[in-house]
């Protein structure tokens, strides 16, 4: 029988570690009655040891999902995790929370991925409007990383950044627009960068302030030393300065590839797509018909999603085009400010009229939208529908790759044979 955690009972779970190190914990969980779709969401409250509080907000709803939480530094020995409802940040309607099932485990400090670990920033939540804001809204989801280097250094240098997934973005970029220029509906942004030298000596350490602003972390440290950092504002840019006590540690769940762009992430955890959807769907005015002639947004299972590797360092503006019999569709409507550019722009979605299935696709082209400095080398990682609940459907057999040389030219990356 699948245990169940309800209002006013604690759920204890004890597991023991041979060596010290940075322990984790991944629960299982399902809210029954609970639904992202309407802004609700059980907040479960777990610590380990009675110290290291955190809170888990549950976007996932009724389905069970995993997460996975970052316990901090702890001793080698028997530690005791302790898992409970808080009431007072919870939906009004959760009765219960399902336990399906629970690892644990502890990353040693010879571990390779210990360095990721040990530097994974601590995410207070944003407030404002309500005591934990992000209970219903932009709630963060996953964390991942990926290496940094210091070009130009006389002195060998090693680094990692962090990026956070959040469900959406309440301001900044518009549905059109993250669809268009991102492709996606998520909020990714990177939250903190850190950098070492070869004794180990941290040289540099700084996060993505407001206004996209590059800022020094002068910040405290929790959970055994790890940067602590405040949601700050309505699109996922943040702080070093604590105003809300409710915090999550989420695991740095996955580098990112070299030859994969960072929406990849979301491919490993698919409930995020449903999530960040059901989220839209809430609150956005979508077309009640998908339109493919007009750029505003309709529901994402309208759209073909396109992730793209840049092979070459240039961040041009970029167009895609998805052919349907003999129609195409593109991503940005021939508009040069809905294009795909800058740093980590590889992804982009088409809308495209309804009824239309993967069989119905026959090609997919690239153009650059303004002049490029140098021939741009773009390779096609995947292209996916949604299905009925949001998640992405078997990847289209679409491969291939296009070199760009001259802007407004339709360059074919993949036809159907």
């Amino acid at each position: 029988m699948t245990p169940r955690v309800v209002p006013g009972s604690v759920w204890e779970h004890v597991f023991a570690t041979r060596a010290p190190g940075e322990a984790w914990v991944t629960l299982t969980l399902a809210a029954p009655g609970t639904s992202w779709a309407r802004g609700e969401a059980a907040v479960m409250a777990l610590d380990v040891d009675g110290i290291h509080r955190q809170e888990m907000v549950l976007a996932a709803g009724d389905e069970p999902t995993e997460y996975t939480r970052s316990l901090g530094c702890r001793p080698a020995g028997p530690h005791l995790l302790r898992l409970w409802i808080d009431r007072s940040l919870s939906a009004a309607n959760v009765e219960a929370v399902d336990l399906h099932a629970v690892n644990s485990g502890m990353i040693h400090d010879a571990d390779p991925a210990m360095p990721a670990w040990r530097h994974a920033p601590v995410l207070h939540y944003r407030d404002g409007d309500a005591p934990l804001g992000n209970a219903s809204t932009d709630t963060p989801l996953v964390l991942f990383y990926r290496p940094v280097s210091e070009p130009g250094s006389s002195t060998p240098l090693k680094g990692i950044e962090y990026h956070v997934v959040f469900s959406h973005e309440d301001a900044g970029t518009d549905l059109t627009g993250l669809l268009a220029k991102w492709g996606h509906t998520t909020d990714i942004e990177w939250v903190y960068r850190v950098v070492w030298d070869t004794s180990g000596t941290i040289t540099r350490e700084e996060f993505q302030g407001p206004g996209h602003r590059v800022v020094p972390f002068r910040g405290t440290r929790a959970l055994g030393g790890h940067p602590v950092l405040q949601v700050s504002g309505r699109h996922g840019m943040v702080m070093d300065r604590v105003s809300c006590p409710f915090r999550v540690a989420l695991t740095p769940a996955w580098m990112q590839p070299p030859d994969e762009p960072r929406e990849s992430v979301m491919h490993r955890f698919p409930w995020t797509y449903r999530v960040s959807a059901l989220e839209v769907v809430r609150q956005v005015a979508l077309e009640p018909v998908a339109d493919p002639r007009r750029p505003a947004p309709a529901d994402p299972r309208a759209y073909l999603f396109l992730q793209w590797k840049r092979r070459t360092l240039d961040m041009s503006p970029l167009e895609a085009g998805v052919r349907t019999d003999e129609t195409w569709y593109t991503s940005a409507w021939g508009r040069a400010e809905l294009a795909f550019e800058g740093e980590d722009a590889e992804s982009t979605a088409v809308k495209l009229p309804a009824g239309i299935s993967a069989s119905d696709i026959t090609a997919i082209a690239l153009r650059a939208v303004a002049p490029l400095p140098t021939p741009l080398e773009v390779r096609l990682v995947r292209a996916f529908f949604l299905d009925d609940n949001y998640r992405p459907r078997p990847e289209l057999p679409a491969k291939g790759s296009a070199t760009l040389r001259a802007p407004g030219t339709w360059a074919s990356v993949w036809e159907r044979r």
